[in-house]
């Protein structure tokens, strides 16, 4: 019990505190320069569609409102199964040459994103959500860094427009900061494997279809990074997302797909997982991802050690902490929003994302799909 105590506090103090301290000290590498020039590729931006519309009006009205010159822009929204006006706003666009492909029956996201991939004629493919908007350099600064023809994939820098909404939406808020920060400092030493899914762009020359059950903001990573592409965070690439999610049980259910979702992938390309053959890009995948996602079986594995060893003080202290901290996470889900906001609603949203990993992981061993992509949108506004 005691081995195994100290082994689980040691696993979740690296992917908290070790992990990120020695990716500022330079441990896992030196930073590494790429070029980045004021290059303007033709790029094909798609945009998969499915009942938006809340937001794909503003949203094209927004990329046509681009600094990128219009004739090297190709846009191509692909309606995937919409019941409501999604179509009939798109075709209105036609006349500023937008392109747009109707799929009668809802196919997921992956599906659509290859149809559209498959008709693109840009030399970089950029891929965005329809809920997200850009300053007009945004599209500009994401290309610049294929002038270094070592990268292979730019992702753009997120935000929310509405991280003081609820306590959800400010921790949330809290934690994309973080892992931003995370994801910037792996980008400089040449280890990053993910995207932001609301933008980012690849060299269409390294496009294979997707699987749809592994999506696209860590599969295309993963592939660049196995393929020795490198993928760069573009931090002026800024884009702006409203949060729908802003409850726990809307969060605990997001979480659960993408972490179902991406555990797969990983699961997938697990030779990336190799540290004597990819050296400290396994260990950052490893620490960023892996670990974090196993972090609530250590906690389970804390508190079943902690309880086990109460003859000792330290363990008992240990174990009442643990108790308050899971007891005030329950009272912050009963509660209502006014009453559990930042910081005290820190313990709900840290209990709520693990549980998610655990179910997450949980249904990808045991053979569970995503689930199907049914985005839910509020009116766009630009910042």
């Amino acid at each position: 019990m005691l081995i195994l105590f100290w082994s689980c506090l040691a696993m979740v103090a690296w992917v908290y505190l070790g992990y990120p301290l020695a990716l500022r000290a330079g441990l896992l590498g030196r930073k590494k320069a790429y070029s980045c020039e004021p290059i303007q590729p033709s790029i094909s931006i798609i945009i998969p569609a499915h009942n938006e519309e809340r937001a794909i009006k503003a949203k094209l009205e927004n990329l046509l409102a681009s600094d990128y010159p219009r004739e090297r822009v190709e846009i191509l929204v692909g309606s995937d199964g919409s019941s409501d006006s999604t179509e009939e706003i798109v075709r209105h666009f036609a006349a500023d040459g937008v392109g747009f492909v109707s799929f009668p029956i809802h196919r997921g996201k992956s599906a659509i994103q290859n149809a559209l991939a498959a008709v693109a004629s840009g030399s970089i493919l950029v891929l965005t959500d329809a809920d997200c908007l850009f300053l007009p350099e945004t599209l500009q600064h994401l290309v610049e860094g294929f002038a270094d023809a070592r990268v292979g994939l730019v992702t753009g820098h997120p935000a929310y427009i509405n991280k003081a909404q609820t306590g959800v939406t400010t921790n949330e808020g809290v934690y994309l900061g973080y892992e931003t920060w995370l994801r910037q400092e792996e980008s400089v030493r040449g280890l990053l494997a993910m995207a932001s899914g609301s933008l980012f762009a690849m060299r269409r020359s390294l496009w294979q279809p997707l699987d749809r059950d592994l999506g696209d903001d860590f599969e295309l990573p993963l592939r660049m990074a196995e393929n020795g592409q490198r993928n760069v965070l573009e931090a002026r690439a800024v884009t702006f997302t409203q949060l729908t999610q802003s409850e726990p049980l809307a969060m605990f259910g997001l979480k659960v797909r993408i972490i179902s979702k991406d555990f797969r992938a990983l699961l997938s390309h697990r030779r990336l997982l190799n540290p004597f053959r990819h050296g400290t890009l396994a260990i950052s995948l490893w620490s960023h991802k892996l670990l974090r996602w196993l972090v609530p079986y250590f906690l389970i594995g804390m508190l079943a050690s902690s309880l086990f060893l109460q003859d000792r003080p330290f363990f008992r202290v240990f174990a009442a902490l643990q108790l308050v901290l899971y007891l005030t996470a329950v009272a912050g889900l009963l509660l209502p929003d006014r009453a559990r906001r930042f910081p005290w609603s820190i313990p709900m949203s840290f209990c709520v994302v693990n549980l998610a990993a655990l179910v997450g992981t949980l249904k990808c061993i045991m053979g569970g799909k995503s689930g199907r992509w049914t985005p839910e949108r509020k009116q766009l506004h630009v910042p």
